[in-house]
C-alpha cells in the first residue's frame, strides 16, 4: 500500500487545530467567561468537546480519502460520507450546538421577572443544504460510474 504523505500531513494539521489546540487551551480560559457562560445557559465546555470530536472525524475522513483510489467504491463512500458531514456540522452550526432543531435555534433569558427571548428560524437554509447535498452525492455517484465504464488510461474530468 502506497502512502499518502499529503493527506497524512493535513490529517495531522487538521487534528492539532481543532481537536488538541481546543482542549489544551480550554484551561487558559478566563474563569469569569466561563462564569458568564454558565449564567447565560451556554455550555463552553460542550462546545470545545464537541469542536474536538468534529476534528477527529475530519482528520480521519482526510486521512482515509487520501488513501482510496478514486475509482472505487470505497472512495464513493466516503466522498458520501464526507459530503453528509459537513451536512451535520451546518446542522450543529444553525441550531448553535443542537444539530435537531435543524436550524430552528431559540436564544433567550430570565433575569427576575423579565423574560428575553430570540427566534432565529434558519429551517429555509437547512432544506436548502440537504438539496444541496443530495444533488452532490448524485453528481458523485454519476461520475462514479463514468470513471468505471472508462478504459483505465483515460482520466474522468471534474468540473
Amino acid at each position: 500500500m502506497k502512502v499518502n504523505f499529503k493527506a497524512v500531513a493535513k490529517a495531522i494539521v487538521i487534528l492539532v487545530v481543532l481537536s488538541m489546540l481546543p482542549l489544551v487551551g480550554r484551561q487558559y480560559l478566563p474563569e469569569q467567561l466561563m462564569k458568564v457562560t454558565a449564567q447565560s445557559g451556554f455550555d463552553i465546555n460542550y462546545l470545545i468537546i464537541s469542536i474536538a470530536v468534529i476534528g477527529a472525524v475530519i482528520a480521519t475522513f482526510v486521512l482515509l480519502r487520501g488513501h482510496a483510489e478514486k475509482t472505487s467504491s470505497t472512495y464513493l463512500a466516503l466522498s458520501t460520507g464526507w459530503k453528509i458531514l459537513w451536512l451535520l456540522i451546518l446542522f450543529y452550526i444553525l441550531g448553535a450546538g443542537h444539530p435537531e432543531t435543524f436550524g430552528f435555534l431559540v436564544l433567550g433569558g430570565q433575569s427576575g421577572p423579565a423574560e428575553n427571548t430570540v427566534v432565529f428560524n434558519f429551517r429555509l437554509f437547512a432544506v436548502l443544504s440537504t438539496i444541496i447535498v443530495a444533488l452532490m452525492i448524485a453528481r458523485s455517484t454519476l461520475q462514479f460510474r463514468e470513471a468505471k465504464t472508462k478504459p483505465a488510461g483515460q482520466e474522468v474530468q471534474t468540473v
